[in-house]
Order: structure tokens, then C-alpha cells, then sequence
């Protein structure tokens, strides 16, 4: 389990600034008040949910690798 913290900390850390982010660019849209609001939430909220999925695909990927290499890269050269 001790492997995994730090690719589990750095995924955490990075998605909570990605949505932080993607949160500032909501704020003035709230003060809009017609139907362009919700196209506009839908364009800008979609690439923040996509990078925080990349982020959370990019972790698992990196626990599998890490559980399947249990030998450092070093000792093969």
C-alpha cells in the first residue's frame, strides 16, 4: 500500500486544482441569466470532468503497473 500513496496524493491534489479551475469559470456564468448559461456550462464543465477522468485512468493504470513490476526498471540493465 505504501507504493500507492503517492500516485493516489498527486491524483487527489491535481483533481482538486483541475476543479477548482473549472469552478472559477462557473462563477460568472451563474450571473447570466438567459438559456446560453446552460450551453455554456455544458462547454466549459465537459473538458474539466474529462481531464479529472483522465487523471483518476491515469492513477489505475499506474497501480496496475505497480503491482505487476515488482522489480525495479534499474536491476534490469
Amino acid at each position: 500500500m505504501g507504493k500507492y500513496i503517492s500516485t493516489i496524493i498527486i491524483t487527489i491534489i491535481f483533481s482538486i486544482i483541475i476543479l477548482l479551475y473549472g469552478s472559477a469559470f462557473l462563477i460568472p456564468i451563474f450571473g447570466i441569466g438567459n438559456s446560453m448559461a446552460k450551453l455554456l456550462l455544458i462547454i466549459i464543465v465537459l473538458p474539466f470532468i474529462a481531464l479529472v477522468g483522465a487523471l483518476i485512468y491515469n492513477m489505475y493504470e499506474r497501480i496496475k503497473e505497480i503491482k505487476e513490476d515488482n522489480k525495479d526498471d534499474i536491476s534490469k540493465y
